[in-house]
């Protein structure tokens, strides 16, 4: 069984600047504690794995991962091939990071797939089998047959973007962890609750699948304000399609989140006035130093492996991210 790992801090960046001004962020991540740098892979945004290569010829320790590909973009032996370059770049430091896929491929490609699930569990065979020196797969989405890469590589870690019951019992079936939203320890204790069941089914002990959370943050000691700043960045998180089920665990009032999904599927350029300080403690660290150690610490404590810290805008604003957060990883990893 493995043991409990202390707390990791993962900077997450969004890919909406010129990657030739991103890559230097990734050494600044990197000088600050944190241990993993994680991108997106999105067709709106610049190229994932373009990104990762000028990342990893900028630093020596931070891993890379993608958060995350979509198994119904990119065949996954794709994905295996552009994530064992990187691992080969990096000198090992790369991760698989895979979910479905986002609302935009159904409401701009009309691609729905039938089951989700049977999806991402059959691509994460192909991308492990490759990793492992080949494919060879029946299912009912992808088909390999003596599939290989033309080089010999590590066994890649494999993460899973999961919120839904199945998929993160999945979660702790197959992946080495999982990436969720939500940071409140009712939400939190569910999610290991549901992970430990799937890799009970497996054979696998819990421990084999980390639990690493994606969150906004705003450090500043006025806490009213560091609040204010993150209503109009978790309004969608707060406010999306998920499971009513949820709402009581992430300590949310009904009438508060449907006020807010009103407000949202209206356009409302206001929408942001709908999130309550509530909202942003589920899904958001806001405060002054003392309080995101605490709040950090407190994750840790509820079952939180990895703090994954999510930021975009400027390439300024990232490195300000980043300032900011460096003191306070120091602390609570020492």
């Amino acid at each position: 069984m493995t043991s409990r790992r202390g707390l990791e801090f993962g900077l997450s960046i969004w890919l909406d600047n010129a990657v030739r001004e991103v890559a230097p962020l990734a050494r600044f991540a990197e000088q600050a504690g944190f241990t993993d740098l994680w991108v997106p892979d999105h067709y709106f945004l610049r190229d994932s794995y373009v990104a990762q290569a000028l990342m990893a010829l900028e630093t020596e320790r931070i891993r890379f991962g993608t958060a995350v590909a979509a198994a119904q973009l990119r065949h996954p032996a794709l994905l295996a091939s552009s994530t064992a370059t990187v691992d080969e770049l990096s000198g090992g430091r790369a991760i698989l990071g895979i979910g479905p896929g986002g609302h935009e491929f159904a409401a701009q490609f009309d691609m729905r797939p039938k089951s989700p699930l049977t999806l991402v569990r059959e691509a994460v065979a192909v991308a492990r089998g490759l990793f492992r020196g080949g494919s060879d797969l029946e299912g009912t989405i992808f088909t390999t047959r003596g599939a290989r890469l033309g080089w010999p590589t590590g066994d890649i870690p494999v993460y899973l973007a999961a919120r839904g019951t199945k998929m993160l019992e999945l979660a702790g079936e197959v992946a080495d962890g999982v990436l969720i939203h939500g940071i409140t320890v009712p939400y939190v204790r569910h999610v290991k609750e549901l992970v430990a069941r799937g890799a009970e089914r497996a054979g696998r002990s819990p421990d084999d699948c980390e639990i690493a959370v994606i969150l906004d943050a705003e450090v500043n000691p006025d806490e009213a304000a560091a609040i204010d700043a993150m209503r109009d960045r978790v309004k969608v998180m707060a406010g999306g399609k998920y499971s009513d089920d949820l709402i009581p665990l992430y300590e949310l009032d009904p009438g508060d989140v449907a006020a807010l999904r009103a407000a949202l599927n209206e356009g409302r350029p206001d929408a942001h006035r709908f999130v309550t300080d509530a909202m942003v403690r589920a899904f958001a660290l806001a405060g002054g130093h003392s309080t995101l150690v605490r709040r950090c610490r407190e994750l840790h404590d509820a079952g939180i492996d990895r703090i994954i810290v999510f930021s975009n805008g400027t390439v300024d604003h990232t490195r300000s991210q980043i300032d900011g957060f460096a003191p306070i990883i120091k602390e609570v990893t020492q």
